[in-house]
């Protein structure tokens, strides 16, 4: 089975119920991670878990180095990413507590250069 993660965006900065193993600290040539890469258990579960914000939900959104967060995962293992993200509604349809699964990504993660 290949080793999942977890990026938890506004309102998943901590995951619930997983029971922490490990931190895990990965120099990247991006620089830093948003926070260590947290490996534990979750259901009996290997899982691993990156809070998007850092620690106290200290980075916005705009200073989030994406390509920093994916190397470290990657360096821990991982082969496959779920990103959790809480946004407002765009309409009525969209209201609290309903999921909605994206059809249109837009891809930040290239470099435009300066």
């Amino acid at each position: 089975m290949s080793r999942l993660a977890i990026i938890g965006g506004s309102g998943f900065a901590t995951m619930r119920g997983l029971e922490v193993l490990d931190y895990q600290q990965s120099d990247t040539p991006y620089g830093p991670a948003s926070a260590p890469v947290m490996w534990g258990l979750l259901g009996g579960t290997e899982l691993f878990f990156l809070p998007r914000h850092g620690a106290g939900h200290s980075i916005p959104p705009h200073r989030i180095d994406y390509r920093a967060n994916l190397w470290a995962l990657k360096a821990c293992g991982v082969e496959r990413v779920v990103g959790l993200a809480a946004v407002g509604g765009i309409g009525g349809a969209f209201g609290p507590q309903v999921l909605a699964v994206p059809d249109q990504i837009i891809d930040y993660t290239y470099w435009a250069g300066p």
